[in-house]
């Protein structure tokens, strides 16, 4: 085992856990560069794992060289191994010579190992208790063959073997081209299964998952004919006219009714679209009047038949409806026609400032300073921004190969 490869060392281990028939092939015309001595002795260093298993030794090629044709030594090496009791079958893989018989042998054998390993279990004795054989009796004199259907004879007929050692090979496509030379052509579809006169019809093409033949009518364009004629007839007749006088009064009005409805909500969704896609700014509110007032009062409670005057209505005098808070009027520079405070205190904007020109040139620097944070606040999703320049997770720790700016 040590001067055996991995790959030789699992095949033989293999072979002692296998649960089948073992079949080893020598080759009898010593071509493989090993002598049947040299196979012989392979034989015996592995036979030990072959315990409790059909064994069965195929002697191949034999289309080269047949056992009988061997020295004596030579053949003594097979009969030595008849004596074991393992059978020695001759076969040939080229002419396929003696390989059936093998195979038949090596199941038969395997099955008859297989039944006495379940003869010997403990659950074979409540078994063969259940089973019955039925052996059929002879009723009378009259002989009645096996009845062999003719497909089969046939089957059997094209398989028969041109001589007594060597069967029929099935043609192949290599033999027929050697034989033809330069006007072999290559057709496949002589193997089709279907009818002869089907093999070479043209396949058909297929359109969105239906074949266009089955569409296909020889009689279309005379029936073409036909229904346009039919539908022409029919639109004489005045079948598809819509006949609106046969209406009655209310449906009529019903029709008109939804028209206008249908018209009325065209004009509404048009309208919901202008506002919103509006991008004018929006003007202020306009201020709401003044609503509670004393006269007001008076004249709403006198038209309920309320009277001020009596002693109920004492809280309702006229010292207690005089107590209304006046409303202060902002006071208006007459220069710059804006609000003026009474302090005449100096905007933040213009603090620290001595003239115009400083005021002047700190706007601009204002300006300036805010363009950024505009332009930002005008960015989309369109917009290719990064808005963070150096993201942690990508400049932290340890970076490979690659750009160092971004990934």
């Amino acid at each position: 085992m040590e001067e055996r490869n991995t790959i030789e060392m699992q095949a033989v281990t293999a072979l002692a856990h296998i649960r089948s028939a073992i079949l080893y092939i020598m080759d009898v015309s010593e071509q493989c560069t090993y002598s049947l001595e040299e196979q012989l002795e392979l034989f015996n260093s592995i036979r030990p794992l072959f315990a409790n298993k059909p064994v069965l030794v195929g002697a191949n090629k034999v289309d080269v060289m047949k056992i009988a044709d061997l020295p004596p030594e030579k053949r003594a090496i097979f009969e030595g191994i008849e004596k074991l009791n393992i059978p020695v079958i001759q076969m040939s893989t080229m002419t396929q010579e003696g390989i059936m018989d093998l195979r038949n042998e090596a199941c038969d054998r395997l099955l008859s190992t297989r039944v006495e390993q379940k003869m010997k279990g403990k659950k074979v004795g409540g078994i063969l208790n259940r089973l019955y054989v039925a052996e059929p009796k002879q009723r009378d004199e009259m002989e009645r063959p096996p009845c062999i259907p003719e497909a089969v004879m046939r089957k059997r007929a094209g398989m028969e073997i041109e001589s007594e050692d060597v069967p029929m090979k099935k043609k192949l496509e290599r033999d027929i081209e050697m034989e033809m030379g330069d006007d072999y052509i290559l057709d496949l579809k002589k193997n089709y299964l279907i009818k002869p006169d089907e093999k070479y019809d043209k396949i058909p093409e297929i359109w969105e998952g239906h074949n266009i033949a089955d569409f296909v009518d020889p009689n279309i364009k005379s029936k073409l004919t036909a229904l346009l004629e039919e539908e022409h007839l029919r639109v004489n007749a005045g079948l598809y006219d819509d006949d609106m006088d046969s209406d009655d009064d209310d449906t009529r009005e019903m029709r008109k009714q939804a028209k206008i409805i249908r018209r009325k909500q065209v004009i509404i969704t048009k309208e919901s679209r202008e506002k919103r896609s509006s991008t004018k700014p929006k003007a202020p509110r306009i201020g709401r009047k003044r609503e509670r007032s004393r006269s007001r009062l008076e004249s709403e409670m006198q038209e309920l038949g309320v009277d001020l005057r009596a002693k109920k209505m004492h809280h309702l005098s006229d010292r207690s409806l005089s107590r209304v808070v006046s409303v202060k009027k902002a006071r208006l520079d007459p220069s710059t026609n804006r609000v003026r405070s009474s302090s005449r205190a100096v905007p933040r904007d213009e603090q620290g400032l001595k003239d115009e020109t400083q005021f002047t040139k700190v706007k601009k620097i204002a300006n300036k300073a805010q363009k950024p944070r505009q332009r930002a606040a005008m960015a989309g999703e369109g917009d290719r921004r990064i808005i963070d320049k150096m993201p942690k997770h990508l400049f932290a720790g340890k970076r490979g190969m690659g750009k160092t700016d971004r990934r």
